[in-house]
């Protein structure tokens, strides 16, 4: 289980923690209970030091089907000590794309969006726009509905992915 990912409770595992019908032992009861959906495996396992409990107690409740992965990882340099020089096409889709979400953000979202322009504005390359576009995407979609917010994200994920400008 990767650190950063996000598990939260399946029906079932909400069934146990109401009805106590497994029997857990308490520091897999206490892990489950923990899982809320919101933290990731390392905040949960941090939380969890006092349990003795380990990434295998959460793979454990995972096997049993109380837990399932929520949200993956975001992705990460692969070598964050020396990071590779930007060429000058990744530079100009950099700017192009964190421009247009900038801008999408003040169109569709106004002053809901004030956390999202901040995030936006930490982001220091494709990958970080790469990792930030689902969360923008849901909230498009809250805000405006899944077709209008599709024919806005579409192609903007092709400008960050592939660096093709679409329209």
């Amino acid at each position: 289980m990767n650190p950063g990912e996000i598990y939260a409770k399946t029906d079932e595992g909400v069934r146990e923690v109401r009805e106590r019908k497994l029997n857990l032992p308490i520091a897999l009861r206490s892990l489950l209970i923990m899982i809320d959906g919101n933290r990731t495996v390392g905040e949960v396992l941090e939380r969890a030091r006092a349990l003795r409990a380990d990434a295998s107690a959460l793979a454990a409740l995972e096997r049993a089907g109380l837990i399932t992965k929520r949200f993956s990882a975001p992705s990460v340099a692969e070598d964050e000590k020396a990071p590779a020089p930007r060429s000058q096409d990744e530079v100009e889709r950099f700017i192009a794309a964190q421009q247009q979400l900038s801008d999408l953000i003040n169109q569709h979202l106004g002053f809901r969006g004030y956390l999202m322009m901040m995030r936006l504005q930490r982001a220091e390359n494709l990958r970080d726009l790469h990792d930030f576009l689902p969360d923008f995407a849901q909230a498009l979609i809250k805000r405006i509905g899944m077709d209008a917010a599709t024919a806005i994200v579409a192609p903007l994920e092709r400008l960050i992915v592939r660096g093709s400008q679409g329209t």
